[in-house]
């Protein structure tokens, strides 16, 4: 018995410690060699290891039922500090891993050879504090994780050390260190009001607190606060701005995995204080709060998208896209039932793989056509066939055409909306409406500028017709992501299967108390 849990524990630490093995080992060697073809192959093969024990950590607790709870300090749970992996946060992890290993291997192709030891150490360390965040079982501990993502990530945006990079990883850090203060006000308050940081025995002693206006403080610090780092409107403008400025495998990482880590943060903290507290009929959270929800989410979805038509550099394009689909996340998490959650889940699997795959084929196109302009890269798609086919499917993917993945989680997120009308939710109205008009308008940049542009012309522009494949390890990253978007689209209702297990896990709330602060 003391074997398996030391096995456990061993387990929940490797994803993180890993990536930071990685950052010291690439530390050492890159004093006597700044070989990148090296470097990223020990980064990748690191990231690998990592990314097979997230696996074997999701498996582990889709099997059990049971969290792992893992203690790194004299003090058990709940009063030390702890990492705590249920379905949620294994998902999470296995999802950031595995988008970080097709980043890692990318970048030995993409990257050139000037700073790359410092490349692959941030990136490492960026990796360590996405899977930190919510393997996370105490909010200390997600506060120093997030932190930690928080200034490898401005590293990482003004990497070039050109002016657009340094003036966005400075708009970049002046936001995030605003967010991170309110987070840590927050943070403060809850202590005041429980006593601990631990989650599960917060969410214990809220389960028997009902929600007051005394509480709405807190809600608006931690919906400012992580709202920044999850790119949600109006906390979202420096996300358009970082993702030119930044490597095109940086810029993957912020759409695909750092907004993520954020909206999980945020997720995370509301359900534990909020979810289930002074509820109407038809309604999962407090009516004021649903309602308040719905308004961020018309918002995200709305504005980006809007504005996401009339831009010219596909980097932004792909940028307020980004901002865009977390509305629609955060549109599932405003609806609040099972459906509407796991479906959001499902959404955020969706995007994470399509649009850290259209990064890395749109860094291919700039690398080849030296321009950052749509109509400057027609044609580009058939002079670089897997670069350009792979940016067609994700494209149709988050377009939602049928049977792409993209089209699932969509159809679920309204089709929820539409089942909370008819339990008496007003917010099923606002959403379904909402999702069902910007779904239509998204059509217009997906199909109307990106894919028509990149592959549906005859004739290449001038910029396009020298272009050419040039890294096998682009390709390489570019085909695991679009395998990811295959299988999902041809296996759906499994994944939405494991989905709807991820929820019910998490609404189980009394088993997760038991667990965590009985271990």
């Amino acid at each position: 018995m003391v074997s398996f849990q030391l096995t456990l524990e061993l387990y929940g630490f490797l994803p993180i410690i890993l990536p930071i093995v990685s950052a010291i080992i690439i530390a050492i060697i890159g004093k006597f060699t700044e070989n990148k073809g090296f470097l990223g192959t020990v980064n990748s093969l690191m990231i690998l290891i990592a990314t097979y024990f997230t696996i074997r950590n999701f498996m582990t607790v889709l099997k059990t039922g049971v969290p792992i709870v893992a203690s790194y300090n004299a003090y058990l749970p709940p009063i030390g500090s702890c990492l705590e992996i249920d379905l949620l946060s294994a998902f999470f992890a296995m999802l950031f891993t595995f988008i970080g290993l097709c980043v890692s291997i990318y970048s030995i192709g993409y990257m050139e050879k000037e700073g790359i030891r410092n490349y692959f150490m941030l990136l490492s360390i960026l990796i360590a504090s996405l899977v930190g965040v919510v393997y996370a079982g105490d909010f200390f501990t997600l506060f120093i994780f997030y932190e930690m993502l928080g200034v490898s990530a401005y590293i990482l945006v003004a990497f070039y050390k050109n002016e657009e990079a340094i003036e966005a990883a400075v708009k970049y850090l002046i936001m995030g260190a605003a967010g991170s203060a309110l987070i840590l006000y927050g943070l403060a308050l809850i202590y005041g009001l429980t006593g601990t940081l631990n989650m599960a025995l917060v969410m214990k002693i809220m389960s028997n607190t009902q929600i007051s206006y005394e509480l709405y403080p807190i809600l608006v610090l931690f919906l400012v606060g992580f709202g920044v780092k999850a790119a949600i409107f109006p906390m979202h403008s420096w996300l358009p701005d970082a993702h030119p400025a930044a490597p095109s495998g940086i810029s993957a990482m912020l759409s695909g995995v750092v907004i993520k880590a954020g909206l999980y943060a945020m997720f995370r903290t509301l359900f534990i204080l909020f979810y289930g507290k002074n509820v109407m009929q038809g309604y999962f959270w407090n009516i004021n709060i649903s309602l308040i929800f719905a308004g961020i989410a018309v918002l995200t979805v709305t504005i980006p998208n809007f504005i996401a038509l009339v831009q010219k550099d596909i980097k932004r394009t792909l940028a307020y896209s980004s901002i865009y689909n977390m509305g629609i996340v955060f549109a599932g998490i405003a609806i609040g039932t099972k459906l509407a959650i796991a479906a959001a889940l499902f959404h955020i699997l969706n995007h994470a793989v399509a649009k850290a795959l259209l990064f890395m084929d749109s860094g291919a196109f700039i690398t080849e056509a030296k321009t950052r302009e749509i109509e400057e890269l027609r044609g580009i798609g058939k002079k670089m066939p897997v670069s350009g086919l792979t940016f067609v499917i994700g494209s149709l993917s988050l377009a939602g055409l049928p049977p792409l993945a993209g089209f699932y989680s969509k159809f679920l997120l309204i089709w929820a909306a539409i089942l909370a009308i008819f339990d008496g939710n007003i917010v099923g109205y606002i959403i379904a409406i909402t999702l069902a008009i910007n779904a239509t308008v998204s059509l217009g940049y997906y199909f109307g500028s990106l894919v028509r542009n990149i592959w549906f012309v005859s004739e290449p522009s001038e910029r396009a017709k020298d272009a050419r494949e040039f890294s096998k390890t682009i390709a390489v990253s570019e085909i695991l992501l679009v395998i990811v978007i295959v299988c999902v689209s041809f296996l759906p209702f499994i994944v939405m299967d494991i989905f709807t297990k991820i929820v019910e896990s998490l609404l189980n709330t009394n088993a997760y108390i038991n667990a965590v602060i009985s271990s």
